[in-house]
């Protein structure tokens, strides 16, 4: 078993403190600028919002719907990789740490709510951080992969039947796939060069997804779960439109959606504000929504989004804390 100081440097470390520090400054700052935008945006258009704020109760409901089972999908998803590794947990207990991890993420910078299910896992089931590192890492890259792929035919869609064609789009949606894709299939061998604790954690890294990687009928899973939280993501969008009388076509939704998926992948400020929400409003602008109507479809997805995770995830937190107190209250021998 890898022991926690051989994976990761001491934490008391002032080299190592530095730079979290300026992660946590530089997220928090975005966030707040974020904020500020949205707030003077939200001022001075308030006749525009009074009168969008005038949706569809039933829509919002079922647009939550939606969001809470693209988030049971991603249980099925950790589920899928925690067995790889030989980790099985309950039912309710994968359900709530999920969703723990989910709000941790959105209110933590730098994916907070990961780094607090790595350490349960570690500490309840000796899960290695590395092999956690891969499940976070692997995730990204396949979530990456399927929404290059959705949006770059959704685009094509567009670009052949209504005849409206987004290169920027287009050109970033591609570069996603290609990147993606090298990763998955040809996964480059990192050379073992320096014996740093850092170097020796990142090739353990390179090695458990190059193993991974490797498991075809693994990856189907996931990859087809992935789709089916895209699909879910964009219907709970196109129904946020709809709510607010401002109807998307579906295509230019599951474009809206798959660029908001890889932009969520951002970790340095809480829940990717600012970068996710970046997307999600310009991206409809492109495609012919005004801006308060893509900043109100973006609003109402963050509030759903943290209600479900708040009222699902308090429990996991519960889960997180216990574990905290047994592991703090053994004996050091």
């Amino acid at each position: 078993m890898i022991d926690l100081k051989s994976e990761f440097p001491s934490r008391k470390s002032p080299a190592n403190e530095l730079p979290k520090r300026r992660q946590w400054i530089i997220g928090l700052l975005v966030v707040f600028i974020f904020f500020i935008l949205v707030g003077y945006y939200l001022i001075s258009h308030g006749n525009e919002f009074r009168r969008l704020w005038e949706f569809s109760y039933y829509q919002t409901i079922m647009a939550g719907f939606c969001l809470f089972l693209g988030f049971l999908l991603n249980c099925y998803q950790m589920n899928l990789f925690l067995r790889k590794f030989g980790v099985r947990l309950s039912f309710f207990e994968l359900i709530f740490v999920t969703h723990g991890m989910m709000l941790g993420n959105l209110v933590i910078p730098m994916r907070g709510g990961s780094a607090g299910l790595a350490i349960y896992l570690k500490k309840k089931y000796h899960l290695n951080y590395h092999k956690f590192g891969v499940i976070f890492g692997g995730t990204a890259i396949l979530v990456g992969l399927v929404s290059g792929v959705m949006s770059l035919a959704a685009l094509f869609f567009l670009k052949f039947h209504l005849q409206i064609f987004e290169p920027w789009l287009t050109a970033i949606s591609i570069a996603i796939i290609v990147g993606c894709v090298y990763l998955t299939l040809f996964p480059p061998r990192l050379k073992e060069v320096g014996s740093s604790k850092a170097l020796i954690f990142l090739n353990r890294l390179n090695d458990s997804w190059i193993n991974l990687s490797r498991d075809r009928k693994l990856l189907t899973k996931v990859v087809m779960s992935i789709i089916l939280i895209t699909l879910l993501q964009t219907l709970a969008f196109y129904v946020i439109y709809i709510a607010i009388g401002k109807p998307l076509a579906f295509v230019s939704t599951l474009i809206i959606s798959s660029l908001g998926a890889v932009a969520n992948l951002v970790p340095i400020t809480p829940g990717s504000i600012g970068i996710f929400d970046a997307v999600t409003i310009q991206a409809p602008r492109l495609l012919g929504l005004d801006t308060s109507a893509a900043i109100m479809a973006t609003i109402l997805i963050r509030i759903l989004s943290f209600l479900i995770c708040f009222i699902v995830g308090i429990p996991g937190l519960y889960y997180f804390f216990d574990v905290s107190r047994s592991s703090s209250g053994e004996s050091p021998g």
